[in-house]
């Protein structure tokens, strides 16, 4: 008998080490490289942010974080892909605000809904757009445009990178609420800047990454800047919130999970992207290409969508944008 019940006591000991052994290994995370993915193509502003941050945040979880470009029209591919994935906290999503808070309104069937089958990490910085003018049109200011446009309506034209794209709707925004007509001319990616470069517009709304070269060159005139915020970089040039002009918002970018991600998981990704954000090294640098570090919280990214999907989906309708 005795016998017997120590067979039976090493037995249920024997199964519950193995049970804890297990959890013990569930729980340890990562253990095993992520997967970052993004929609901008391989040396876009976007890819290159991808890449910086992934490098950073694989060394703090000790773990590569991998970056996989899916480009495509809203960034579509990309946030197929992340859906696809397991939810467990190894395939992530670099995006924009445009991809989640835009592309619902403009596009009739997404193979996604960017409320409910993502679960935000959080957002990682603001990118203010620039209004500026080729330096040869006879304009200082943004009153000055504003009065010219409304002199000469329609026959004022501003580029962007395409039917669809931020820079075609901020400057929609921007056109309803200034109460002017522009002639809206879309070119193909870094096409649109070159055209406000050379004259063949005159005027341009977009980040300032591309359009600080010939800023610094005296080539594009800067106007104004989207968002409550001025840059640093452009110090002197107010905001169209300053000019009179609230409500044209900042771009954003942030990162996503696929819902059903644990919550410890997505509570220690945001701390480590909060954590690379905050170093002084990127902070300067953003800064530099006019970018604002502003991270926050899975629940302040989750209820910034709330607000703006709504609003886009309104300018959306009454504007007619189709994309690309």
């Amino acid at each position: 008998m005795n016998l017997v019940r120590t067979v039976r006591v090493g037995a249920t000991v024997g199964v519950w080490v193995v049970m804890f052994a297990g959890a013990c290994r569930a729980e340890v995370w990562p253990s095993r490289p992520l997967r970052l993915i993004n929609a901008g193509a391989p040396g876009t502003v976007t890819d290159i942010v991808a890449r910086q941050l992934a490098e950073r945040v694989g060394a703090q979880l000790g773990q590569a974080m991998v970056v996989d470009s899916r480009p495509s029209a809203g960034g579509i591919h990309a946030l197929e892909a992340l859906k696809l994935s397991p939810p467990d906290g190894y395939t992530l999503g670099l995006v924009q605000s445009a991809q989640m808070s835009v592309a619902p309104a403009l596009f009739d069937h997404l193979p996604y809904d960017t409320v409910s089958d993502f679960a935000p990490v959080g957002i990682l910085y603001h990118g203010p757009q620039v209004l500026a003018v080729n330096a040869s049109l006879d304009v200082s200011s943004l009153a000055g445009l504003i009065e010219l446009a409304k002199a000469r309506p329609g026959r004022l034209r501003y580029s962007s990178t395409g039917n669809g794209s931020p820079t075609h709707i901020v400057m929609e925004q921007f056109k309803q609420l200034a109460g002017i007509d522009l002639q809206h001319i879309p070119y193909r990616g870094a096409a649109g800047h070159q055209a406000v470069v050379s004259g063949e517009v005159e005027v341009m709304m977009e980040g300032l990454a591309p359009l600080l070269p010939h800023i610094l060159a005296g080539s594009l005139r800067p106007l104004a800047v989207t968002g409550v915020q001025r840059l640093a970089v452009l110090s002197d040039v107010p905001t169209l919130a300053e000019l009179g002009i609230p409500g044209v918002e900042p771009v954003w970018v942030g990162v996503i999970a696929l819902r059903g991600t644990p919550p410890a998981v997505i509570d220690r990704l945001n701390q480590e992207f909060v954590r690379a954000m905050s170093t002084p090294a990127v902070r300067d640098r953003y800064e530099g290409l006019g970018r604002i570090v502003s991270t926050g919280t899975p629940r302040q990214m989750t209820d910034v969508m709330a607000g703006e999907i709504p609003r886009w989906r309104e300018l959306i309708k009454k504007t007619g944008i189709k994309p690309d």
